[in-house]
């Protein structure tokens, strides 16, 4: 006998075509992880391919399972969630083999909670989850990539569940019409943690605009994340979406399915009458790039639809220019102009801009060949935004940049200059945003130390226009550090913050390290001093 154990109706599914693959007998176990009642129907459909099920939801379980298991003889376990104490503890039972299965969207996606820390312990006999990994005999899949384990361990299998007496709806049309019946629908879901209430409030402004844009659309909700959607039907269903579509199917020819990285997407994608869309904020470019990489179209989602002006001086920057540019294109915000003053150069960064030209938001301009200060103030002269921000030729902006900036800044009124941080070629970070709430800059402890150091990287700054100009623009005459100087004359003891999340990437070339030291010892020498910033 073998023991299969499940914590959510998608694992169920797989735990069924386990069943029908390999034809052995199992005790099925069902561990309550929230009180929705799809919990509890999905464990019931464990008898549908158990020989007898468990469905575990308090203290009693450990007596319940012992119980269960009494005078059975264990052969093998089959695990999803490969974290889990109370499935790992029943490995102690008795010397059984371990197998595992697929476990939603972190069969897909990396970095997830399993790959992040292979070494932590993951239960009472001091087993870490590595070892679990190491251990697994095969991984039953029904997904063609595993982020996890080996190509050697992975087990394919069929995925439909496509039901009985299916009668698909048509109106007496082909499938392949374009005039039938469709609804569209948004799949619920949380991004970032369900106890962090920031994290929940985005959320919920990213799904109504989302849902708003759509217009008419059904919203599923997540069931283990409430959260406040409005502009949208709610649906409360008792099936879990990739068994629902077959449901909507036999009411409309077409349905239109978005959300953001569900695995969902990718079991229905192929589905004749469904479309498949995955929308792309700051917080999941990682997920969507992995999704669009298995063929599912990605809508960028802003969070704010504020107007920004994004000045980027280049002179002779041929070799890093196109990456610069290409990095501002790949925003998730998309309300902004990218303004290009061109120092007169001489290779061919002019022609690789002018490449870019095509797109409407780029702004190509040469001027006479001059000090940085005067490009700077020419391009944010041609600027109509309330907002500037900068870019050197020289960095690659994450595509989290610009809209996780202005979420800062529309939250907080009272800032007219907002940083963070870069990181170098050789720590480029993987995966998608790491944001840090803590040890960021800001008040009179970022005051104070800007007065003897630059706080500031200008690839990383946003700033508003009306500040800029109160502050006497870029000036000249502090050549080399031009910069500090008018955050000197700009920032105030509550104006300003410097966030400990990195969203630039800085090509950090031995000749830029010299350059950025030189500009630091001229800056000490001309006598930017602390009475330059108490005013």
């Amino acid at each position: 006998m073998n023991i299969i154990f499940c914590t959510s109706s998608f694992q169920v599914l797989i735990a069924k075509e386990i069943a029908r693959t390999t034809g052995e007998k199992f005790i099925g176990v069902y561990q309550r992880m929230s009180y929705d009642d799809r919990q509890r129907i999905y464990a019931e459909k464990m008898s549908e391919f158990c020989e007898d099920t468990l469905f575990i939801e308090d203290e009693s379980w450990g007596r319940e399972l012992r119980k269960k298991l009494e005078n059975v003889k264990l052969e093998k376990l089959y695990l999803s969630s490969l974290d889990n104490p109370i499935a790992l503890g029943i490995l102690s039972f008795a010397p059984i083999q371990l197998f595992t299965f697929d476990d939603g969207s972190t069969s897909l996606i990396t970095p997830n909670m399993y790959t992040v820390n292979p070494s932590r312990v993951v239960s009472h006999n001091c087993m870490m989850l590595e070892n679990v990994i190491e251990i697994s005999q095969g991984h039953y899949t029904v997904f063609n990539r595993n982020t996890i384990f080996p190509v050697s361990k992975l087990i394919k299998m069929n995925f439909n569940v496509e039901p009985d007496r299916f009668t698909r709806a048509n109106n007496g049309r082909t499938i392949k019409a374009n005039n039938g019946r469709t609804i569209k629908v948004f799949l619920g879901q949380l991004l970032g943690s369900s106890i962090d209430d920031k994290d929940v409030r985005l959320t919920e402004k990213f799904i109504n605009k989302a849902v708003t844009s759509l217009g008419d659309v059904l919203y599923y909700p997540h069931p283990r994340v409430p959260l406040k959607i409005e502009n949208a039907t709610t649906v409360a269903t008792n099936f879990c979406f990739e068994e629902e579509i077959y449901r909507l199917l036999t009411e409309y020819e077409f349905v239109e399915v978005y959300g953001f990285y569900s695995t969902s997407f990718v079991l229905i994608k192929d589905i004749p009458g469904v479309s498949v869309k995955s929308f792309r904020t700051f917080l999941t470019t990682n997920e969507a790039q992995i999704y669009s990489n298995l063929g599912i179209e990605c809508i960028n989602l802003p969070l704010w639809d504020i107007a920004v002006d994004i000045i980027m001086p280049v002179y002779n920057s041929e070799e890093t220019v196109e990456d610069a540019i290409k990095s501002v294109l790949n925003q998730t915000h998309t309300n902004y102009k990218l303004v290009i003053v061109d120092n007169d150069s001489t290779d061919r960064t002019e022609d690789i801009c002018k490449k870019y030209l095509e797109d409407i938001r780029v702004v190509y301009h040469k001027v006479q060949h001059g000090g940085i200060s005067e490009a700077l103030n020419t391009g944010i002269s041609l600027a109509t935004a309330d907002y500037i921000a900068r870019q050197d030729s020289d960095a690659e902006w994450m595509p989290w940049h610009l809209d996780f900036l202005l979420n800062e800044l529309d939250s907080n009124p009272n800032l007219d200059i907002i940083g963070s941080k870069v990181i170098e070629d050789e720590n480029k970070m993987p995966g998608g945003i790491r944001r840090n709430y803590f040890n960021t800059l800001s008040g009179e402890q970022l005051w104070l130390t800007l007065a003897y150091r630059n706080v500031f990287n200008h690839s990383t700054v946003i700033f508003k226009k009306k500040a800029y100009e109160e502050a006497g623009r870029y000036d000249s005459e502090f050549a080399g550090f031009e910069d500090w100087h008018l955050w000197a004359c700009m920032v105030t003891k509550n104006n300003a913050v410097v966030l400990n999340t990195v969203t630039v990437h800085y090509r950090l070339s031995e000749s830029y390290k010299k350059r950025m030291l030189f500009r630091s010892r001229l800056a000490r020498s001309r006598g930017l001093r602390l009475e330059d910033v108490m005013r």
